[in-house]
């Protein structure tokens, strides 16, 4: 069963929140970090860790919106015209 343009729609608009979610969350981290929270030998690894993960999952992102670009909608099911003629 293939999808219809709405339901394509509707995944692109998931995963465009859950990466702007993601941008934000990545970013409050970076800050706490930045700002000393973690210190030392943890905090920068944790620092590289953060950039990492950021990476990795922004090109999942992309990924899985150029899957949904290569999409080709299926047609949604016309309406019955009437009843058949006898």
């Amino acid at each position: 069963m293939l999808a219809t343009q709405e339901e394509i729609d509707t995944a692109r608009r998931h995963i465009e929140r859950l990466r702007d979610q993601h941008g934000d969350d990545v970013i409050a981290l970076a800050r706490l970090v930045d700002d000393g929270a973690l210190k030392g030998e943890a905090g920068d690894r944790l620092a590289a860790d953060l950039g990492a993960w950021d990476r990795a999952f922004k090109d999942l992102f992309t990924r899985a919106l150029s899957l949904l670009d290569s999409l080709q909608p299926s047609q949604p099911s016309q309406p019955s015209q009437g009843a058949a003629p006898r």
